[in-house]
């Protein structure tokens, strides 16, 4: 059964993180691992319920290791200076 709502969260003050994302042969024709630098600055969770997104939406407030952004562009308002999350609606 399929998920009614998605909540997502963006994250301030992440860390990036290095990934390997394949192989390739170097000037000696070895094999080597090339790597990215990778940021995940954005949480998401499917719930049934709204309530559910809620209750997780309060577990990722309660965690000290985790900061929700807060919203910095002044042309848009009704974000400023709050927090970046919404619960939307899934088909």
């Amino acid at each position: 059964m399929r998920s009614n709502y998605r909540l997502t969260v963006h994250l301030d003050n992440v860390k990036p993180i290095r990934t390997v994302t394949g192989k390739s042969k170097d000037s000696k024709g070895k094999m080597v691992e090339q790597t990215k630098s990778v940021c995940y600055n954005t949480i998401s969770y499917y719930g049934k319920t709204k309530d559910d997104c809620k209750k997780r939406l309060m577990d990722i407030q309660a965690d000290p290791s985790l900061t929700i952004r807060k919203g910095t562009n002044h042309q848009k308002m009704h974000k400023y200076g709050k927090e970046l999350w919404y619960i939307s609606f899934v088909n």
